[in-house]
């Protein structure tokens, strides 16, 4: 088996997909500022593994970045994935919610 047919693919399946997920495969699916902030943890996360021989700092920060890129692809995109800051960002201060809908019509939409 080759890596490129061993390798899973993130964008179509549940949490056992992420759980795989290589860092190339994270960063593919990221918006373009969360890519740039991708770049600077991991690097950094590299730079103190290098230092200390220890690699749990690389797995927490893989780790992280998985579940950043599983919820963005959930979300149809980077523009989603704004979309979904905002409204958290908007809920944690107070501010405006996003639009409700009854659960009826939620279930429906995700297909329950």
């Amino acid at each position: 088996m080759t890596a490129a047919a061993s390798s899973p693919d993130p964008g179509r399946g549940g949490a056992e997909t992420w759980a795989q997920a290589t860092p190339a495969e994270v960063r593919a699916v990221l918006a373009p500022e969360s890519a740039v902030e991708f770049d600077r943890q991991w690097r950094a996360a590299l730079a103190q593994a290098a230092d200390t021989y220890d690699l749990a700092v690389v797995h927490r920060c893989l780790e992280a970045w998985r579940r950043v890129a599983r919820v963005t692809v959930a979300a149809g995109g980077a523009a989603g994935y704004r979309a979904v800051l905002e409204a958290a960002a908007a809920a944690k201060s107070g501010g405006p919610h996003p639009s409700r809908a009854p659960w009826r019509e939620v279930r429906t939409g995700l297909g329950l």
